[in-house]
């Protein structure tokens, strides 16, 4: 049986507190749900690593009350450029790109343990004893009308719903639906934060910069944390060499000049500045056609880990959170609720996992070998049609509104 009429104050048991984790148990916990979040980490543990949030994004920030305490750590980009490998010249596709589009193409640039902070002290505020560190999620089930969590030290905690948010090796989504064996996409990812002092002033302009050329690409843009200023990297390199499936996996600079031997000086300064280098594999897993399973179910990238060649990851994960939220408000039956929160989310996740994934053939191409066959396919690949055509469907989102 269903209804319209907001439930009791259920118990949901959260693996794992990154971003997916976290926007959730603080949705969950200002509608008046228990919530209880379990990090396998003895703290949260800050990363050195940039993200966007866009539109889509950002409209669950504000439905949380959040968007002032985001816009306090943001450093918005005057433009959006695409910039030539070996040049640095621009084509811009922020401003003049999105100004025809219906589509909201603002930026929001923060380093990730800022976000984290934010999302976590939203949790503790409503409730300080939310978060339980030091306990490594290894599965759930349901049992009866329960859902279990189970740990590694051979206990588990009880309630009324599982929700996976552990990550791309999430032990949650094996014990529920197998094994995803990740396969290798052919590139490797490198990133870094690098100090604007260490920088010479063109760095400091306040850009999102992504940097295209034959066989990778670089997206750059300035963050800040407790006033100091940096400049957030990722760089995607073609790669037979098979790396390892951790974006904390430290990497080695002589590595790293060598795969952007010839690339403009200005990127060769962001991995010399760099105060460490990071260096994984990209994998893809085999999508998953529902993410629920009597009472448990899964968010972000627990369920549709993706490529970062959109910059959509972090921001799927906020509109899972928040429409798994309005699930199990809106319906007493909490195995249908999650049934309704598949229906909306599934295949929307899956296909920006598909357009992010197919997004590598377009930033690593030969044609990009020379400026001479490079512009015409920048123009091509990056014009005011192919931006819209690329982006507005994943903007107009709104998490808070669609049909559940």
């Amino acid at each position: 049986m269903t209804t319209t009429q907001p439930i009791g104050k259920k118990h949901v048991l959260i693996a794992g507190a990154g971003m997916g984790g976290l926007t959730l148990a603080a949705a969950l916990l200002q509608k008046g749900f228990d919530v209880t979040v379990y990090e396998q980490a003895p703290e949260l543990r800050e990363v050195g690593a940039g993200l966007w949030i866009s539109a889509n994004g950002t409209r669950v920030m504000e439905a949380l009350g959040l968007r002032k305490k985001i816009e306090a750590i943001n450093l918005p980009p005057e433009d959006r450029v695409i910039r030539f490998w070996t040049t640095g010249e621009e084509h811009s596709v922020y401003s003049r790109g999105a100004s025809s589009s219906k589509a909201d193409h603002t930026l929001i640039q923060v380093l990730r343990a800022e976000l984290q902070r934010v999302l976590y002290e939203e949790v503790i505020r409503l409730k300080p004893d939310a978060v339980h560190f030091g306990k490594l999620a290894t599965g759930a089930e349901t049992v009866g009308n329960r859902a279990r969590l189970l740990f590694e030290d051979g206990t588990y905690a009880e309630g009324d719903v599982v929700v996976g948010c552990d990550g791309a090796h999430s032990r949650v989504r094996q014990s529920v639906f197998g094994a995803a064996p990740p396969r290798y996409t052919g590139a490797a990812a490198w990133r870094g934060l690098a100090p604007m002092d260490k920088l010479k002033p063109q760095h400091r302009r306040p850009l999102a910069s992504t940097w295209v050329g034959p066989t990778a690409h670089v997206t750059t843009y300035p963050v800040q944390r407790n006033g100091e200023l940096f400049v957030s990297f990722s760089a995607q390199v073609d790669s037979t060499t098979w790396h390892t499936e951790s974006w904390s996996e430290p990497g080695d600079l002589a590595d790293a000049l060598e795969d952007f031997k010839g690339w403009h000086q200005d990127i060769i300064d962001l991995f010399v500045a760099s105060d460490n280098l990071f260096r994984w594999g990209l994998f893809v897993r085999e999508q998953l056609d529902t993410w629920s399973s009597g009472r448990v179910t899964l968010v972000g990238d627990a369920c549709h880990s993706m490529t970062p060649f959109l910059g959509m990851g972090v921001n799927m994960t906020m509109e899972d959170a928040f429409v798994l939220t309005r699930c199990l408000e809106h319906y007493d039956d909490v195995e249908y609720a999650l049934k309704r929160y598949d229906i909306a989310r599934v295949a929307r996740a899956n296909k920006t996992k598909a357009e992010s994934l197919a997004m590598l053939k377009i930033f690593h191409s030969p044609e990009l070998q020379t400026e001479e066959t490079g512009w015409p396919y920048i123009h091509k690949y990056w014009s005011q049609q192919a931006v819209r055509d690329r982006y507005d469907w994943l903007l107009q989102y709104d998490a808070t509104t669609v049909e559940i």
